[in-house]
């Protein structure tokens, strides 16, 4: 017997050493451990012999002695048998991990000792604090989204509801939980009748085990009904198991609604289309070209320039070939055919240029009274029999110095805008009057100059401008059409050109009443040239004058040279400026010199006129071109004095052309073409100027190009910049006495490089260039020094004005 307790005794002891969970047995007396098993040892990484030595309050920081002699008193005194409770142990090491004590006190041979089975709950304790801030984060989301979110177990009863759900239904979770979800809030059709469960699609997601989705109508707590969109799915238990049914559900009366005005405005605007289809006929792609001049604009300058000189070969040897042929040949038949196509093509490649605002305007005095009785036809075949259009033009009307081209285009804008603002039908008013702006009126508006106007005035009986935007309708891109239908830019260029012009624009709207636009013009006592002059039957030819002809073109060289020899000239020719300088230069008589506009090598166009002036003052000059690049254009307007003949141009109208200018006196054609038709720079006036270091900072390669010409031409020596990046490697490089500078960069504000020069260079003056103007960044005080405002579109008075100003201010 004592062979089968001893071997008892080992195997316990064997179990207990050997067990996973942590055995401590320590003494009633002392408290120091008598026996710790291997499980216990290994985690907290002491040997026996030192935890001989040790205290349970020596491996738990979290009680003091005084505290762990307090807790087990109970069993010590027999008022407990066990004690349960959860701290931490601490290794050898110094790290901690969360333990489950079960302590009990055992007496075995006559002594009492304390056990304890400890359980390492590390893992556990870690896996419930990652289970509960999940679950708060769920709780989190469910409670604060605002979509309704439904829970049925497998009876379809509710067993959630979070506070959306509780707001879209008027219930509280206590009023539906345990009950079927349907019962409550989903048990009447919005007539009275009865809906059973059975057809409900949402119910059917867990007995068919797919989800549903879908509109219903819902019952409100109050009895109202209201119309939900939702989604059904069935909810499964880890092993796949469908255990009952999640429910989204969001309020769609405003998708309703909104659907339903989708669908009543698609209605309407389908019969609105249908009445401008059964309206429209051969005139739409005019229409179409003309609400799209402008973008059609940005891409004419170069076609144009190209086109017209193929034209300008086409025509010159069909007009040769013409002249060459018997009146009976039938060949001169098909040859004035193809001159026709030449004509339409220039009249195309003209109204291109006309409406993209790449031409120059030529002022000349018009009457506007006969403008817009020429245009009357084109207006009513443009806007459609649903627009009634009336004329009024009062008697005795002034005439104005206007571009009646492009007067034409501006009336055309403005009622194309006033069909668009009456939906195509309605009633357009167009006025033609005298008018005197006072002085009170120019207080008032301070870009008007007192004095009298012709006034056109364009008033229509649309759905008006708002006040709040009214405002705005000039600014560039600002536009109230839905996208796609209008770029914004319509009336800025009204306005452009009005202001360009020397006149004035007013609008008047009422909103449900209709909009009018004034355009005032200033007056002019010269009589009106606006028209053409009839042509004259005769042919003008010369007497062997010679003609210095320089085209780099060479198919349009070559037939100018054949025109102009048949009519009666001795021809030059050259391909670039540089060679044609050459000739110049040689001595040789010129009588005419013949130039594009546009040509290749290192000497431009005008700066060969001005040189070809200084050797030969009584020179007469005839420029030529199908798109000027502003290279003899200012502010948008051709030079004064400078003659221009467009391509593709007629036979005829060359040999005008150069007829008109070798039949003014010498003295006129020196004083009017010197230096591009500038007197004051030939008389001295820029002496001023004359060897100014200027940077000019502007972005638009064109602008840059027209200022740097004519700060060239006023003697200044220009440096250019494109960017504030730019401008300041040339402050770093080169000393300025000038610096203009645009205020809108591609890489910043024009003011923030005003401000480094006026901090930087104190003797630098500068000049702000804008559309806007200048005045609100002239008059700052905190700069510490004057600044000149210079406001586009500006010519070369302007910016001599602008440029003394500021010389004088600095």
């Amino acid at each position: 017997m004592q062979d089968v307790a001893n071997m008892t005794s080992d195997r316990l002891g064997r179990i207990v050493e050997d067990a996973v969970s942590e055995v401590y047995i320590f003494s009633v007396e002392d408290f120091r451990f008598s026996l710790v098993n291997g499980g216990a040892r290994k985690n907290l990484g002491f040997t026996m012999e030192e935890l001989r030595t040790k205290t349970p309050w020596d491996i738990k920081p979290e009680f003091s002695q005084q505290e762990f002699l307090r807790l087990v008193d109970p069993l010590i005194k027999g008022d407990q048998t066990t004690l349960e409770f959860e701290t931490i142990h601490q290794r050898k090491n110094g790290s901690c991990y969360d333990v489950f004590v079960h302590l009990q006190l055992i007496a075995t041979d006559g002594e009492n000792v304390f056990y304890a089975a400890v359980q390492d709950i590390t893992k556990q304790k870690q896996t419930t604090a990652a289970l509960v801030k999940v679950s708060a984060r769920l709780d989190a989301i469910l409670s604060n989204t605002t979509m309704s979110i439904f829970m049925m177990d497998d009876r379809q009863h509710c067993v959630f509801m979070n506070r959306a759900a509780e707001k879209l239904t008027g219930y509280t979770f206590e009023e539906t939980q345990g009950r079927p979800l349907h019962d409550v809030i989903h048990h009447t059709h919005p007539d009275g009748r009865h809906f059973p469960i059975e057809d409900c699609e949402i119910d059917r997601a867990f007995p068919e085990d797919h989800q549903t989705q879908g509109e219903e109508i819902f019952v409100h707590k109050d009895g109202s009904f209201y119309p939900v969109g939702f989604t059904a799915s069935p909810m499964k238990d880890g092993s796949g198991k469908t255990v009952g049914t999640v429910i989204e559900v969001r309020d769609i009366s405003d998708v309703l609604k909104a659907r339903n005005a989708e669908a009543e405005f698609t209605k309407a605007l389908n019969a609105k289309v249908e009445e401008a289809l059964a309206q429209r006929d051969l005139l739409e792609a005019q229409l179409v070209q003309s609400q799209k001049m402008e973008a059609v604009g940005q891409l004419t300058g170069g076609v144009a320039h190209d086109f017209n000189n193929l034209l300008q070969v086409i025509g010159s040897n069909l007009q040769l070939l013409v002249k060459g042929l018997p009146v009976n040949d039938p060949n001169r038949k098909f040859a004035e055919n193809a001159m026709t196509g030449v004509s339409r093509g220039a009249k195309l490649t003209a109204q291109l240029l006309a409406f993209g605002r790449q031409q120059p305007l030529e002022p000349k005095p018009s009457n506007v009274g006969r403008l817009l009785r020429g245009m009357d036809d084109m207006l009513r075949r443009t806007l459609g029999e649903a627009i009634e259009i009336e004329t009024v033009i009062a008697g005795g009307l002034w005439n104005c110095l206007v571009d009646p081209v492009q007067l034409e285009n501006v009336i055309l804008n403005l009622a194309i805008n006033a069909r668009d603002a009456m939906n195509h039908r309605g009633k357009l008013t167009i006025e033609a009057g005298n008018a005197s702006l006072d002085e009170a009126y120019a207080e008032a508006h301070p870009e008007v100059v007192a004095g009298q106007y012709v006034m056109v005035a364009v008033t229509d009986t649309g759905t008006g401008i708002a006040a709040e935007i009214i405002d705005k309708v000039f600014d560039p891109f600002f536009t109230t059409k839905p996208t796609g239908e209008g770029t914004g830019l319509g009336l800025s260029m009204v306005y452009g050109f009005i202001k360009q012009s020397g006149g004035h624009i007013k609008i008047y709207s009422e909103e449900g009443h209709g909009t009018t636009v004034r355009v005032y013009l200033r007056r002019t006592r010269e009589s009106d040239q606006s028209q053409q002059a009839r042509p004259t039957t005769e042919t003008p030819k010369g007497h062997g004058e010679v003609v210095l002809i320089v085209e780099d073109d060479a198919a349009v060289r070559e037939a100018a040279v054949d025109v102009l020899r048949d009519l009666g000239y001795t021809v030059l020719t050259a391909e670039t400026a540089d060679s044609a300088l050459v000739v110049v230069n040689s001595g040789v008589k010129i009588d005419v010199l013949f130039t594009d506009v546009v040509m290749p090598g290192t000497l431009r166009s005008p700066e060969l006129v001005r040189k070809a002036k200084e050797l030969l003052p009584e020179l007469g000059v005839l420029f030529t071109s199908g798109y000027t690049q502003n290279a003899i254009v200012h502010a948008g307007r051709l030079d004064d004095g400078i003659d221009l003949l467009s391509k593709p141009y007629t036979r005829e109208r060359l040999a005008q052309k150069i007829h008109e200018i070798l039949s003014r006196p010498a003295s006129q054609v020196s004083r009017e073409q010197v230096s591009e038709g500038n007197a004051d720079i030939v008389n001295g006036a820029h002496a001023l100027q004359r060897g100014l270091r200027v940077l000019l900072v502007e972005d638009e390669v064109l602008i840059r190009m027209a200022t740097a010409d004519m700060l060239a031409d006023m003697g200044c020596q220009v440096v250019e910049a494109g960017s504030i990046a730019e401008a300041t490697e040339c402050l770093g490089k080169d000393d300025f006495h000038v610096l203009l500078a645009d205020l809108g960069l591609p890489d910043g504000q024009g003011m923030d490089l005003v401000r480094r020069v006026t901090a930087s260079y104190p003797d630098i003056a500068v000049i702000i260039a804008s559309g806007a103007d200048p005045r609100e960044y002239t008059e700052r005080s905190d700069l510490g020094r004057p600044l000149t405002g210079l406001i586009k579109p500006y010519n070369e008075r302007d910016l001599e004005l602008a440029l003394r100003k500021c010389l004088d201010a600095d």
